[in-house]
């Protein structure tokens, strides 16, 4: 398969893992009302590494040391950045953190250039701040005063620019599957620790609230950040940012159809936003100018 083909796969698997992520609002949200932060992430992170374990012995058992760094690497940012994400959203609603969150879409270009020394090209810019925009039009409503929530959000959304580049760098190292596995057994050890020392055991288990658990643990964890783990290893680290922003736009329409959100001329036209940003990403324009021209 030529690098163009696996490019094109990468950029749909990434799209595939957006959807899985946006529908993962409603779940994270299930989870988030029934158990605290820390035993959210124990749970979910360590059950993933379990399954991974399962599903990929084989990677796992033939993993070295690149394997296992990168995963002890990508594994301590998110333990550090997943609880902003879960505790920001008892302090904000769901659809302004869906909007800051999405803020790494403009932040990753730059992480990338910091870390890289590389200059990304001006569309990943551009595609970055339209991507912005349409989501803005379809999360943020009402006051945009920065709040205790906001700021947990925003911290969430430059940890998580960072993760975006690491995994880029590291996928490209390691072998993705045996560095997912390690990834996720890294953050759930330590999140299992961090619960001990600051958490209490659930007094109840309301079956919501495992349903949504088992989501984030399989479709969230083994799904969504395996398929991200072994895609950006074909693709450039904005380019995947974009893409993966458009969980937003998927968690919107979800909570349209699950929870009766309204929907508005204002949310179509951010929709229709963030789907130029994707084109204006993916699409080679230089390219398909020059074969107008022919």
């Amino acid at each position: 398969m030529n690098e163009k083909k696996k490019m094109l796969f990468a950029d749909l698997a990434m799209l595939l893992a957006a959807t899985f992520w946006g529908i993962g609002f409603v779940a994270g949200d299930m989870a988030a009302k029934a158990f605290l932060a820390f035993w959210i992430m124990a749970i979910r992170f360590t059950g993933a590494a379990v399954f991974m374990g399962i599903l990929f012995r084989r990677h796992v058992k033939h993993s070295d040391k690149t394997d296992i760094k990168a995963g002890l690497i990508l594994g301590s940012i998110l333990f550090v950045a997943q609880p902003f994400q879960i505790i920001g959203l008892k302090y904000t609603s769901p659809s302004k953190q869906a909007f800051l969150l999405a803020s790494y879409v403009v932040i990753v270009p730059f992480i990338s250039w910091l870390i890289l020394k590389k200059r990304p090209q001006m569309k990943a810019f551009a595609a970055g701040v339209l991507a912005l925009c349409g989501i803005g039009l379809i999360s943020l409503s009402g006051a945009s005063t920065l709040q205790l929530g906001d700021i947990l959000s925003l911290i969430f959304a430059l940890l998580y620019s960072f993760m975006i580049v690491a995994t880029g760098i590291c996928a490209k190292k390691a072998n993705p599957l045996a560095m997912s596995f390690y990834q996720y057994l890294t953050t759930g050890v330590l999140s299992i620790l961090a619960f001990f020392l600051v958490e209490d055991m659930p007094k109840a288990f309301p079956t919501m609230g495992v349903i949504g658990l088992v989501y984030l643990m399989t479709i969230n964890t083994v799904g969504a950040y395996t398929i991200q783990n072994v895609a950006q290893r074909h693709t450039t680290d904005t380019h995947a940012a974009v893409l993966i922003s458009t969980e937003s736009v998927i968690g919107y329409f979800c909570g349209v159809v699950l929870y009766g959100d309204p929907f508005t001329p204002r949310v179509l036209l951010g929709g229709m936003i963030v789907f130029s940003a994707v084109l204006l990403s993916v699409l080679n324009w230089g390219e398909i100018l020059k074969r107008r021209k022919a």
